[in-house]
């Protein structure tokens, strides 16, 4: 029964012997008044279990009295579902007695645009929604979840899975609310997991490298290069992006405070000495051992020196001190160029 559906009072029929002669004698002279009627189509007396129903729509009802009365007809537009509207010759009552004697029949989600004890009048217009719902299921996967824990076993930008994670599987339920044959609506109207997923452990570093060279350099920058070929994580933990990187022996210089670079600059910490043909003057540069151990950090290539020509260096680190350059010795470093 549609939402707004109501049982409405049985409308008596005449019992009494005399009285349906009476009636009678009016019926039959209405219809043969209908008959000769040029514009009615339909010469036939409707009798139902509550009421006659005359071929011009009218219709004959008892009233609280128990008198009878001769309700007018009256035709109504009704659209049932995707057809189009269709007329209909019914009693002037409501809509709900106008859908009865068109024979509309309302299914139980269905829908109408107007209140079933609506009166109705001539031309008026109903809507009848046909609603149903239909459910299909469908299977998805179930991604897992990561959980992170930090370790002093691997440095900072390092990550190492101990499990790896599995994804499971659950069954969706949709329900589609189809209204007049097209879907309107639809939901996820149940969930039922299937098949659990396993966690993924991953490993996070926070050890931290040797910073024992980077501490002095309070003029070496940061930079952030776009594209290249590859990317490194910082003593910091950023990750950026480099060019290009050139490996090899590298050796520490130290000069009198105030001394000037091939470029016309004066020594500090972070500027170094290259092979300007391999490593061009103004490149950013990022270095350290190839195992993280020795980090001396950001740097720019401001200098050069004889060493090009007398071995196989690819650097000369640049400190104050020379106890420090002695200390540092000669090491294999990774040069990423930057910029």
């Amino acid at each position: 029964m549609a939402n707004t559906e109501n049982q409405r009072p049985a409308i008596k029929v005449i019992t009494a012997v005399a009285a349906v002669a009476i009636l009678w004698t009016s019926v039959f002279s209405v219809s043969a008044q209908a008959i000769s009627d040029e514009n009615s189509t339909n010469t036939e007396t409707q009798v139902s279990d509550e009421l006659l129903v005359l071929p011009n729509g009218d219709a004959i009802v008892s009233n609280k009295t128990g008198d009878f009365d001769i309700v007018d007809g009256v035709t109504v537009n009704i659209k049932v579902g995707a057809k189009g509207y269709k007329k209909y010759d019914v009693p002037k009552t409501d809509v709900e007695d106008a859908l009865e004697h068109a024979n509309i029949k309302l299914g139980e989600y269905d829908t109408v645009d107007k209140s079933l004890k609506a009166k109705v009048k001539e031309n008026t217009k109903i809507k009848v929604n046909r609603v149903s719902f239909k459910k299909t299921t469908k299977t998805k996967k179930v991604m897992y979840k990561t959980v992170k824990k930090k370790t002093a076993s691997l440095y900072v930008g390092q990550k190492k899975v101990t499990k790896k994670g599995k994804k499971g599987s659950k069954r969706v339920t949709y329900t589609k609310k189809i209204v007049n044959g097209k879907i309107t609506k639809t939901i996820v109207s149940a969930t039922k997991i299937t098949k659990k997923s396993k966690k993924e452990v991953v490993l996070v570093g926070t050890k931290r490298k040797n910073y024992q060279m980077l501490v002095n350099n309070p003029t070496s920058f940061k930079t952030k290069s776009k594209g290249g070929i590859g990317t490194l994580y910082d003593h910091n933990g950023k990750k950026i992006a480099y060019k290009k990187v050139v490996k090899g022996p590298a050796t520490a210089y130290s000069s009198e405070v105030g001394a000037y670079t091939a470029v016309g600059s004066r020594v500090h910490i972070g500027g170094v000495a290259v092979n300007p043909r391999v490593i061009p003057y103004g490149s950013k540069l990022y270095i350290q051992s190839p195992d993280g151990s020795f980090v001396y950090g950001y740097a720019v290539a401001n200098d050069t020196g004889g060493f090009v020509y007398t071995s196989n260096t690819v650097v000369d680190l640049f400190y104050p001190k020379e106890s420090t350059c002695i200390q540092f010795g000669r090491r294999n470093v990774n040069i990423y160029v930057l910029a």
